[in-house]
């Protein structure tokens, strides 16, 4: 019982923290960090999310990204007729992502359908990505802007049933028994939009901090919902980017390589980070929208999560490891969730 308590109190302060977080990066607008205009190459990022690293398996149990952003480019260079909206856009880049994600209830060795747990299903996507990079007019305050469409498959064509199976049987851990449960097979989309600031108390590059505050939405059958937060990190050589994504963000995870002398020299941060959702439609919780009697469970609307990790930064390779915290999603839900993370970042 003070355990509940005690994670509805954490709750309670975190929804608190996320909103005065994100206010407090708007009223520092004054600030001027440095930003560096010089174009960057192309990336890779690699990761994957289990929540075999929280000693689970259950809920959001799996889920796997590849996102490739090519070499930014000056706005003169084909973009000219994209709205700013608040933006002096510097530098824009387009990019590509592929992934798969999976879910399951909390008891695997049971055959039949749980009415009251998450559904099993799979999300297997790929999408184009744009980010743009500049600074608040008048202001000089670093602004990162991403805007993705994720297209792709819920059911069984995800073959998240396989993926799970095949993993379980190469670990030596026991077969999942209701995947014939699953969400039917149905096309899926999101369009995503984020916008993340960034303010520093210092222009050194050495040891210091930043606040990152960020806010968006996403607009689809697999997902429609608002988000707002931030991120702190302390570190020796911050990166000049906006931080790490996890799978399920609003954006992807920016930076690359520059040729001048602003180029990263190796470092190392730390980072937490705190948002908050409001969902009004998650399709792995109120089930298929295109399908009659689909397996559902009643959604929560508000939905807080903390990410915490550290980060090695080099020249062409960031290596990532990150915990994640989420308050429960669904009405019943007998406890919060947690997943890790690993994510290579590679620069050419």
């Amino acid at each position: 019982m003070r355990g509940s308590v005690a994670l509805r109190h954490l709750e309670r302060w975190s929804r608190w923290l996320g909103l005065g977080l994100s206010v407090a990066g708007g009223l520092v607008v004054s600030a001027q960090p440095a930003f560096s205009p010089d174009l960057r190459g192309p990336t890779l990022e690699l990761a994957e999310e289990n929540d075999w690293f929280a000693g689970t398996d259950r809920h959001y149990t799996q889920g796997f990204r590849a996102v490739y952003l090519g070499a930014e480019r000056s706005p003169s260079h084909g973009i000219k007729g994209f709205a700013a909206y608040g933006l002096r856009a510097d530098t824009w880049r387009w990019g590509f992502e592929i992934g798969q994600s999976i879910f399951t209830p909390g008891d695997l060795t049971v055959k039949y359908l749980l009415p009251d747990d998450r559904p099993y299903a799979g999300w297997l996507y790929a999408g184009p990505v744009l980010q743009r990079r500049g600074v608040l007019p008048g202001s000089g305050l670093p602004v990162l802007e991403n805007i993705q469409l994720q297209v792709g498959v819920v059911g069984p064509g995800a073959l998240a049933k396989e993926e799970q199976n095949t993993a379980h049987f190469a670990g030596g851990f026991a077969q999942a028994a209701g995947w014939h449960n699953q969400l039917g097979n149905e096309p899926g989309c999101a369009l995503k939009y984020q916008r993340t600031w960034r303010w520093s108390p210092s222009q050194s590059r050495d040891w210091n901090i930043e606040l990152l505050p960020h806010t968006g939405a996403s607009l689809g059958n697999v997902d429609t919902s608002a988000r707002m937060g931030a991120t702190f990190r302390a570190g020796w050589r911050l990166p000049d980017d906006f931080g790490i994504q996890t799978i399920d963000s609003l954006g992807v995870t920016d930076g690359g390589r520059t040729s001048g002398a602003s180029a990263q020299r190796p470092g190392f941060y730390i980072f937490g980070r705190v948002e908050e959702r409001a969902v009004a439609r998650n399709e792995f919780l109120d089930g298929s929208l295109f399908r009659q009697n689909s397996p559902y469970v009643d959604r929560r609307p508000l939905v807080c999560e903390l990410q915490g990790g550290a980060v090695w930064v080099m020249a062409r390779l960031d290596l990532v490891f990150m915990m994640v915290y989420r308050t429960k999603e669904f009405e019943g839900q007998s406890c919060e969730d947690a997943f890790g993370a690993l994510a290579a970042h590679i620069k050419f």
